[in-house]
């Protein structure tokens, strides 16, 4: 999907980050991404140890109570909230469901044979490697575009809260490598593979079909299928009907108090906070995906725009397409910045560093803020990501 002289001029647009202050600036930041994460690491191991705690107050407890249940068989207890906290014993009243389908669930059952903090730092580990490996095809030439999109301040919330979302980010950008080199089945079983979380995942085909990449999207369809059915095995054909249910029980509590949730980034989430009431933001977020997949589909279905514009489209257009995107999910943002400079969108402009800047931070600058007691924990994000993306998506149209 891209020739050899595209790919070495996107290369070749990579070399502005090794020059002068910016590759200083991306050191610093990259420096403090891994200094965070391991001043967090460092006290999960301490609390949890010395401090009597079962675990930290972060999303990773749910993953690892959720991974031991399913060590012990109690595959369904997964959607018990009260079973979740007795094993990780951190705020009873706080609401914090299982929200997986039935195969990332598997895949966690080695964390609970670990402690809490023992599985917290492999799984940070293992989200910083992923994220080195999957954008390595794209920074040839460049060991400072590799570090800083590796590491990216970006990716903070994600390794401090031990979510999934880096793990998740790779396999698109290691989907997007194969696509760009033509190995469609290899491309269509990673994006199968990324079902195990399909909030963001729902553009995805979009993509492939405007493209016609037909055997990529048969491969994908199978896979996906496969990922489903041979876990359902395990767990039984109850776990389906208990996850449709929590994830209806989710999405109303979150329409009912996103007043209150500041974290909340999509366009469904902005729109709130500009005043428009929840059932009316709610259609229009609706209608923002429909908007995003249109945008999606002119910009694949293109024979003039390249293979960078088109994967920086996909994941701006993700990430707008979604009413729940969490805070954390600014990792997106990134890899945006990294295909927008690939493809000569940005460039060595103040405006256009700018609007990179703001892309490899996410909420970064945030997360780093909970160290030296700086800025508002609580954010409304929404305000920077959904303009951001929105942009984005049109400078991809442009």
């Amino acid at each position: 999907m891209q020739d050899r002289q595209s790919r070495q001029a996107g290369d070749a647009r990579l070399r502005i980050l090794s020059s002068g202050w910016i590759a200083k600036a991306i050191v610093v930041g990259c420096a403090l991404t891994v200094i965070c994460t391991l001043s967090v690491l460092q006290s999960g191991f301490r609390l949890t140890g010395e401090g009597g705690l079962q675990a930290l107050s972060n999303d990773f407890r749910v993953f690892w109570s959720a991974g031991t249940l399913a060590l012990r068989g109690e595959y369904l207890a997964v959607f018990d909230t009260d079973a979740l906290t007795a094993v990780h014993n951190v705020n009873p009243d706080d609401w914090m469901p299982w929200l997986y389908p039935p195969g990332f669930l598997l895949l966690l059952m080695p964390f609970g044979a670990l402690s809490y903090a023992s599985g917290f730092a492999i799984l940070a580990v293992l989200s910083c490697l992923c994220m080195a490996l999957a954008v390595r095809p794209f920074v040839q030439g460049s060991r400072t575009a590799w570090l800083a999109f590796s590491l990216a301040p970006a990716y903070l919330p994600i390794l401090l809260l031990g979510q999934n979302g880096l793990i998740w980010l790779a396999g698109l950008l290691a989907a997007l490598a194969a696509l760009r080199d033509g190995r469609w089945v290899l491309a269509g079983i990673v994006i199968g593979l990324l079902t195990l979380k399909p909030q963001f995942g729902l553009l995805i085909p979009v993509a492939l079909i405007a493209a016609g990449l037909w055997r990529t999207t048969l491969v994908a369809t199978l896979t996906a299928l496969v990922v489903g059915a041979v876990p359902t095995l395990v767990t039984g054909l109850e776990y389906w009907s208990l996850f449709i249910q929590r994830m209806a029980e989710y999405g109303q509590r979150v329409v009912g108090a996103i007043e209150t949730l500041d974290l909340m980034s999509s366009p469904f989430a902005l729109l709130v906070r500009l005043g428009v009431p929840a059932e009316v933001a709610l259609p229009l977020q609706a209608g923002v995906t429909l908007a995003a997949a249109i945008a999606v589909s002119i910009i694949w279905r293109s024979r003039h725009l390249g293979f960078d514009v088109k994967a920086a489209a996909l994941l701006a257009a993700s990430l707008l397409a979604s009413p729940y995107a969490w805070h954390y999910e600014a990792a997106f943002m990134a890899p945006v910045g990294l295909f927008l400079l690939r493809a000569g969108v940005l460039g060595p402009q103040p405006l256009h560093l700018l609007l990179l800047t703001v892309l490899w931070l996410g909420a970064g600058f945030q997360a780093m803020a909970i160290f030296v007691g700086l800025g508002d924990l609580h954010f409304p994000w929404a305000f920077i990501v959904t303009p951001a993306m929105l942009l984005c998506l049109a400078l991809c149209l442009m």
